[in-house]
């Protein structure tokens, strides 16, 4: 695991190994005083959700329901 140190407005890129042209941009947006982090995500070609979401993504979803992950439909 690479663990770095980052401000508000500071962001990481991560890309697909040998396609740099496909980035994800990982923004630290705001950081409140009770230790809560937001963090914005701007990338094409990826699917983004919560962890505990993606564990469910084998499960049944209940009817009327999805457990598919949130894509990114603006860019």
């Amino acid at each position: 695991m690479l663990l770095l140190k980052r401000k508000t407005n500071e962001s990481i890129t991560a890309w697909p190994k040998g396609h740099k042209n496909d980035p994800l941009v990982i923004r630290v947006t705001e950081v409140a005083p009770n230790g809560e982090v937001v963090i914005g995500f701007d990338g094409l070609s990826y699917d983004i959700c919560r962890t505990e979401v993606f564990h469910t993504f084998n499960t049944e979803p209940r009817h009327g329901e999805s457990n598919g992950p949130i894509t990114n439909s603006t860019n």
